[in-house]
Parts: structure tokens; C-alpha cells; sequence
């Protein structure tokens, strides 16, 4: 007999017999659940219809809602943006606003479309945007193998690598208005105007002398009051052209009426010494390259458009500012002396050192690039050398400050092949200002081996051995191991607090350590607008600049390259505040004091030529530069590569000579060595608050006047109330200490402030604006970014 368990029992039962009913009531029951089971069937789905409408209720109710909230945002973004106050791109924040408002709709329009068939919840999906070496040592012997690639070197202390930093932003993918970055294929054109006859006619000036005799015509003074704000409109607005159209379409400023603009922008800016150059730098930033990005651009830019000043055949000294890390690097590319230079090179010739081949010292300002960008670049390299490439291809005008430069030196070049191309072929004259030129097409090969092969090429490369062939076809006794064997030394940048701020200036060769003493001498005056409301306040104000200047001089010639002397001593005293009131506490406001030697000068001094540009960047994540540029004299050594096309420079002018005409001996400091940088006047100055934020971006052009001219403006903005413009355009005096002479600008100085300056034994002298220097800046405050290129060379600004 088989048992079975109650479990096995209970699954052979019928569920309802198992609850007691028989077979009728089973059969009769299975029909009811039948019928329950349809009617909730039915049931079901009435409420799955009623969820369906709901829902779409719902989705179109949130449809509704986001197209407000869109509406809302775009008529907020039209009153409340930034672009009046940036207006180089007002046509284009016009255009992404229409087009993102389409966009918007057709996003919206397919967001109801997937909602009503799929009735799916909408998922926003977001895109993140990156946001003391030792002096060099001599080259192996001639049989050493080319080496493939170039090291770097350290001076001092080898600051931490840094990534320039980039702002993160968010985009969401529904209903997000976007704004293309501008390509580097569109050049924006500004300042169009009929142009006009150069009404001067060019005519040869032997003895570059006549300058200092004031035979040049001075630029006129900008129009309108210092209290008026310039058009900035009038600047910046926005036309776009493509390359090849480039050189028929700009028309650039070359009346006599000239000022300059205060550009006002909310996040970036680039001040240089051309327009062009300025908008090349600030479309960088735009496409998120980073503040050095955007100066290497700039720059390269300016070694076409300004090549009588600077250019890949000359030197830098350039500043960088981190913000987040809220510290400074200096990167000094000057030229260096080749190694076949000896100390008494110019001891029978001295004219030698300032123009022709033996006056080209190594150039260093490619090779400064490529450190600049290794460490802080973001954007690819070639992406830096396009836009100038296709600047080169196009050709430009000649402006004004290049007609002048030409007709000054045009006897030393109006016979060499490659300069041809600057001269009216009817008169034989240089083109006047205006005129359509292009550099030589061996320049633009240049270019474009390095956009093709990066900056070394310059060093190790094809470029290099062109540049050598050149070299030793015009007399130079620079090598090969001297272009293989440069390097940029990379250092920290100097601190000084000023007031609450803190000043960053570059160690020497650069002077910034004069600026920061001379500043320091002059806090302690705790000087107000009010310094200024009066002739005689005015005088005295003026003759405290002097007397702190020449103290600041005194000491210039006691500085030099690090890596041959130590002034490690003199650098830290000069930059101490206490240092700066010792000095202070010796100046007497009603008479000068009696001599050089009163002022600690020690040493002659050595002058330094005018062939300078200055350039300034304020990145949108708060990085800043200010990098000074030169091949020393307009047009450097006179000499242009006939292969690579290169201006050379003629560095070797600034080491100190023996003549000195002072009665004071010459500072080894500042003597010829191989490898050695001679000191310049070069100071590119950063100064930010307390909070880490960029305050003040300057730096400047025009040879031993470059130190008064950013001491001058510097003061103007942090202690006297005025804004970028009103402190540039203000009529400036310049000392040097030796020669004892004070020289102030053409406009602005009264007789009778002239006389109160000479009662307190001042020997004036009138220059022309020509003869000034001339300051780029950029100031920031909690309002806007200022941006300013001096109206004295007609330089340009740009930003957003």
C-alpha cells in the first residue's frame, strides 16, 4: 500500500474543491473568474488610458515650462550680457543669440515630438570642456655629431611645472544656447577709414642723431578730455574676411588725428602694438588657449606687422602669472653674446656693435616660445603660427611707427636686396604709411617650417642650418654649436609687496628691479589725485619722480646676467620696501641732489636703442603676461637672412663699452663674455591683489625711457584715480640719471611749470612723442578688464 503526504494530496486537489465546493459549484465557479478576469482586464486598461493622457498632460506642461524658462533666459542674456562692454564681438553674440534661439526651438520641438510617441522622460546629458646654473659651457670640438634635440637650462631656482589653467563650464544638450568658438580662418577687421596720402614725403636722414634734435613730427595729442570714455565701438566692431582678402579690405588709421581706445571687457584682453595682433591673441583665448598661448600668438603676429622693432630674430623677457597657483615665472630668452665674441670686440670700433654682422648676437626669442608653451601652452603648437602664416601670405600696411622707422634707417638699408620691398620702385623711397606690403617670401617659409616642425627647428633643425648659411654668408661669426647650445632660462619672477598688492618683476637682465625700487621709494609719498591739483603740486609731485628714478638708475649698472655675477644682494635690497625709504628719506622736494654719486651711481651708464614692443594678456581664468620683445634697434642689425628672410638683431649693442662719457668706469657686470646676456631695459611687471586677482598687467617699449614710462603710468593708476587711457595718454618726464637731463613730452607741461621744475635744478629737454616710450596695459577691478595700447605708436586692443 502506498502512502502519499499530505503535501502530495493537497497539489492533486482542485484549488476550489479544495475550499470546499462540489463539482457544480467548481464548474459554475470557474465560469465567475472568467468573467472577473475580463472585467479587470477592462479595467486595466481605462486606467492605462487615463495614465497615457495624463501624462501627456504632464509633458506638455513641462514643455511649457522649459520654453519659458528659454524665453526668460535669452531676453535676460539680451539686457543683462556682457557684449556692449566687449563689443569687438557684438555681431557675433548677436548671431549665436538668433541662432541658439532656432536651435532652442527645433530642440524643443523634437523633445515634444519623442515625448508624445515614446512618452519618455527627457535625459540631459552634459559635455565638460577643459575648460643659479652655471655660465654656459663652451661647444665640443668641430667633430662633434649634430645633436637631435635641445635641452634647457635653469638659472636659480627652478620654479614647479604648471598647465595654464582653464575655466570648466557646463553645456547641457537640450535647449542650451551655444556660441561657436571663431576659427582662426576669419580675421575681424576694425578701424576702417578712406585711407589717406602720406602728406610727408620720406626723405634720408644720415646721422640717426637728428633724432635727439627733435627733427621728427610729433604725433598729436589724442582728442577729447581725460574724463571722457572713448568710443569703444568704435574700436572693435566686428567684419569679418578671409585671409587672401585681408590685405585689400583693412584700411588702418594713418591721419594725424590718432587715440587710442579703452577697451572695457568682462573676462580677457590683449594689448599689443598692432590691432591685428591684438584680435589674433584675444581669438586664442577665445578657443581656450591659455594667456601664454594667446602672447606666442600675438607675438609672432607683431614679428611681421612690427618687424622694425622685434621678430624670431630677436629676444624676450616675458612674465607669466598663475592664478591659481597665484605665482609668477620668468622666462628670459634674451640674445647672448657667440662664443667667438671676446671682451675687446669692439674696443677699436665701437660703431661695429650697432649695426652689421658682428653686432647679431644669438637670437633667443623662438627658443623662449617653445619653453613658454611647453610649460603653460594648451592649444597645439602650429595652431599659434597659422594665423601669422596666412598674415605673411596676404601682406599688410605699412603703419605709421614702420614709415618712420624706415625712413630713419633707409640710408643703412635702401641698397640690400630684401629690403627692396619697402621701397616706392618710382621714387626709391620708402613706402609711405598705408601702402600694401608683404615680407619677404623667405619669411614666410620660415613660418611655415616652423608651424611644420615646432620652434626647435630653429635650434637643430632645417631653419637652423638655413640660418647658420646665412649667418656666415653676411660676416657673423655666429655658429652652429651657438644656435644648438642657447637655452632660455626659466626662473622665478620677484616679488615686492606694494601696499597691499604685490609686485612681480623679472630678475635681471631684465630692470624690473629698478621699477619695483623706484616704486618703493615713491608709496611712502602716500600720493593722492590731490598731488596733482596744482601747478606747484604738480612740479613737486614730478620731482619726486625724477629723484626716485635716479636713484633706481644708480643702481642699474651694477646689475647683470646671473649666471656670469651675483647680485642676488643687490636684486633683494633694491626690491625692500625699507631699502626704497632709506632712498626716500634722502630726497629734498625743493632742490636736486649734486651729482651721480649722491644717488649711489657707481658705474657709467650704457643707453639702449629703441627697436622694442611690449605686450600684455588677461586670460579668462586670471593668468596673465607681460612680455617685452626686441631686436634691439629699428630693424636690429639692418641685416635680413637671405634664406630665411629673419631681421637679425644687433643685441651685442647693449654690453657696455669702454668709451663710457660720464667720467665713471664701465661695470663688469654688463662686459662681453660668450654666452653671456648683455642687461637690458626691458620691464614687463605683473601686480596682483590681496585676493590673487590680476590688478595691473604693464610693460612697455622705447630703450632706457621704458623704466620711467611704467613707473609713471603705474603710479597714475594705483595712486592717483585715473583710468588705463587717462594714465597712458598723460604727458610723461623721463630721467635716467645719466645724462643728467630731464626730458619731458612735447604736450602738457606749462612755462611755468617748467620753470618751477628748474628752479629745483633740473636741465630739461624737449622730445617729441616719437622719441617716448610706448606702454601696453591691462587693469582689472571688480567692474570690467581695461585693456590700452599707447596712442604714441597706435597700437590696439582686444578682448570679450
Amino acid at each position: 500500500m502506498v502512502h502519499h503526504s499530505n503535501e502530495d494530496a493537497m497539489n492533486k486537489i482542485p484549488l476550489k474543491s479544495a475550499s470546499g465546493l462540489d463539482s457544480d459549484e467548481e464548474k459554475n465557479g470557474g465560469e465567475l473568474m472568467q468573467d472577473t478576469a475580463a472585467a479587470e482586464e477592462a479595467r486595466r486598461e481605462k486606467m492605462r488610458a487615463k495614465l497615457l493622457a495624463w501624462m501627456k498632460k504632464l509633458t506638455i506642461v513641462l514643455i511649457c515650462f522649459i520654453g519659458i524658462a528659454l524665453i526668460s533666459y535669452v531676453i535676460i542674456s539680451l539686457c543683462f550680457s556682457d557684449w556692449p562692454k566687449s563689443t569687438p564681438y557684438r555681431n557675433s553674440t548677436t548671431t549665436a543669440t538668433t541662432t541658439a534661439t532656432a536651435t532652442t526651438a527645433a530642440t524643443a520641438a523634437t523633445f515634444v515630438a519623442t515625448s508624445t510617441e515614446a512618452t519618455a522622460t527627457a535625459e540631459a546629458t552634459f559635455e565638460f570642456a577643459s575648460s643659479t646654473a652655471p655660465a654656459p659651457a663652451p661647444p665640443p670640438a668641430p667633430a662633434t655629431t649634430t645633436i637631435s634635440t635641445t635641452t634647457t637650462t635653469t638659472a636659480l631656482q627652478q620654479p614647479p611645472t604648471t598647465t595654464a589653467t582653464a575655466t570648466t563650464t557646463t553645456t547641457t544638450t537640450i535647449a542650451t544656447t551655444t556660441e561657436s568658438h571663431k576659427t582662426l580662418n576669419r580675421f575681424t577687421l576694425t578701424d576702417e577709414q578712406p585711407q589717406e596720402q602720406d602728406t610727408d614725403q620720406p626723405t634720408p636722414i644720415g646721422n640717426l642723431n637728428l633724432l635727439d634734435d627733435g627733427s621728427m613730427g610729433a604725433a598729436t595729442t589724442p582728442a577729447g578730455g581725460a574724463d571722457t570714455l572713448p568710443n569703444v565701438a568704435a574700436s572693435t566692431s566686428a567684419t569679418a574676411a578671409t585671409p587672401t582678402q585681408f590685405a585689400d579690405q583693412i584700411a588702418i588709421d594713418i591721419g594725424e588725428n590718432f587715440s587710442s581706445i579703452l577697451g572695457v571687457y568682462q573676462k580677457a584682453a590683449v594689448s599689443s602694438d598692432n590691432l591685428e595682433c591684438s584680435k589674433i591673441g584675444s581669438d586664442i583665448l577665445s578657443r581656450n588657449g591659455s594667456a601664454v598661448d594667446a602672447a606666442i600668438a600675438a607675438l609672432l603676429c607683431n614679428g611681421l606687422l612690427t618687424l622694425q622693432s622685434m621678430g624670431i630674430g630677436g629676444g624676450f623677457l616675458m612674465n607669466v602669472y598663475s592664478r591659481q597657483e597665484r605665482h609668477a615665472t620668468s622666462i628670459d630668452a634674451r640674445e647672448v653674446a657667440p662664443y667667438a665674441a671676446e671682451p675687446d670686440i669692439f674696443d677699436k670700433s665701437p660703431e661695429l656693435s650697432f649695426r652689421g654682422p658682428l653686432s647679431i648676437a644669438v637670437p633667443g626669442e623662438v627658443m623662449g616660445y617653445h619653453e613658454a608653451h611647453t610649460r603653460f601652452g594648451q592649444l597645439p603648437w602650429a595652431d599659434l603660427v597659422a594665423p601669422s602664416l596666412k598674415l605673411c601670405e596676404a601682406g599688410y600696411h605699412v603703419s605709421k611707427h614702420m614709415a618712420r622707422a624706415l625712413k630713419i634707417v633707409w640710408p643703412l638699408i635702401k641698397d640690400q636686396e630684401h629690403y627692396k620691398i619697402y621701397a616706392n620702385k618710382e621714387t626709391g623711397l620708402p613706402h609711405a604709411s598705408g601702402t600694401v606690403v608683404k615680407p619677404p617670401k623667405q619669411l614666410c617659409e620660415s613660418y611655415k617650417l616652423l608651424a611644420e616642425n615646432g620652434p626647435l627647428d630653429m635650434y637643430n633643425g632645417t631653419l637652423a642650418k638655413l640660418l647658420v648659411e646665412d649667418l656666415s654668408e653676411l660676416g657673423s661669426i655666429i655658429t652652429g654649436d651657438d644656435l644648438q647650445y642657447y637655452s632660455a632660462d626659466v626662473v622665478h619672477s620677484i616679488t615686492m609687496e606694494l601696499g597691499e598688492d604685490t609686485l612681480y618683476v623679472v630678475p635681471p637682465v631684465s630692470s624690473g628691479s629698478v621699477v619695483a625700487h623706484a616704486l618703493s621709494i615713491l608709496q611712502g609719498y602716500n600720493f593722492t589725485s590731490e598731488d596733482l591739483a596744482s601747478e606747484e603740486l604738480r612740479a613737486r609731485t614730478l620731482h619726486r619722480f625724477a629723484e626716485a628714478l635716479k636713484f633706481g638708475f644708480a643702481h642699474r649698472s651694477e646689475l647683470g646676467d646671473l649666471h656670469f655675477i651675483d647680485v642676488r644682494e643687490l636684486v633683494s635690497k633694491l626690491n625692500s620696501p625699507e631699502y626704497g625709504a632709506q632712498n626716500r628719506a634722502k630726497i629734498n622736494d625743493s632742490h636736486v641732489l649734486e651729482g651721480p654719486a649722491a644717488y649711489g651711481a657707481q658705474f657709467g651708464a650704457n643707453g639702449d636703442p629703441d627697436g622694442t614692443a611690449n605686450l600684455v594678456v588677461l586670460a579668462p581664468n586670471g593668468d596673465a603676461v607681460s612680455v617685452t620683445s626686441s631686436v634691439n634697434s629699428y630693424f636690429g642689425s639692418s641685416l635680413i637672412g637671405p634664406r630665411t628672410g629673419i631681421v637679425l638683431n644687433n643685441g651685442m649693442n647693449d654690453f657696455a663699452v669702454e668709451n663710457n662719457l660720464y667720467g665713471l668706469p664701465v661695470s663688469q657686470a654688463n662686459t662681453i663674455a660668450p654666452h653671456k646676456r648683455p642687461m637690458s631695459s626691458q620691464s614687463p611687471v605683473l601686480l596682483a591683489d590681496r585676493a590673487g586677482d590680476i590688478r595691473l598687467a604693464i610693460g612697455a617699449a622705447g630703450g632706457a625711457r621704458i623704466i620711467p614710462a611704467v613707473v609713471e603710468v603705474a603710479a597714475r593708476v594705483l595712486w592717483f584715480g585715473q583710468d588705463l587711457k587717462t594714465a597712458i595718454d598723460a604727458p610723461r618726464v623721463y630721467h635716467q640719471l645719466m645724462p643728467d637731463v630731464l626730458e619731458y613730452e612735447k604736450s602738457g607741461f606749462s612755462d611755468s611749470l617748467l620753470q618751477l621744475l628748474s628752479k629745483r635744478g633740473h636741465f630739461l629737454k624737449l622730445i617729441t612723442n616719437d622719441l617716448s616710450s610706448v606702454v601696453t596695459a591691462i587693469a582689472r577691478n571688480a567692474t570690467a578688464v581695461y585693456a590700452n595700447a599707447d596712442y604714441r605708436k597706435r597700437g590696439g586692443v582686444a578682448g570679450f
